[in-house]
């Protein structure tokens, strides 16, 4: 039987919350990765498309993001916790996914009826957990759109 690597990215500020994240996936037979975030330097996203033209599929930015997208190209599974504000994700959260541009290709094709951007690696399956006052349809919509869009 494979073991699918999962990784699992906590953005939340208010500490460690890894055993509670394990316990979710204990009857998985997943490799689990947890990366709290909360100490690492991570920039947001400049839209400078050097990923895909420069430098494809290698972000312009050098920070501690480099070692998310090398463990991204392995996984099958990335999960985001994350918080919410103002009925959505967080900063946070929102950062550590607009970074995720570099695992795909600038071009486009139609896939399941969508025009979705031509994977550079392999799909990925997408889900979030979050806490707070989300706008759960909003949410639920915006989650699938990026789980289409990485063929997960």
């Amino acid at each position: 039987m494979t073991i699918k690597m999962t990784l699992v990215l906590n953005t939340l500020e208010s500490g460690d919350c890894s055993e509670q994240i394990k316990a979710l996936f204990a009857d998985k037979n997943e490799e689990i990765e947890i990366i709290n975030t909360a100490d690492l330097k991570i920039m947001h996203c400049m839209g400078c498309n050097n990923c895909w033209l420069k430098t494809p599929g290698i972000c312009a930015i050098k920070d501690d993001y480099e070692i998310i997208l090398k463990k991204l190209v392995a996984a099958e599974n990335l999960w985001v916790v994350t918080d919410t504000k103002f009925g959505f994700i967080d900063y946070r959260g929102k950062r550590v996914l607009d970074r995720i541009v570099p695992m795909l290709n600038m071009y486009i094709e139609i896939r399941d009826g969508w025009e979705r951007h031509q994977l550079r690696y392999h799909p990925l399956n997408f889900g979030f957990i979050y806490k707070g006052n989300g706008n759960r349809e909003l949410l639920e919509e915006w989650s699938m759109r990026v789980a289409r869009n990485m063929a997960g």
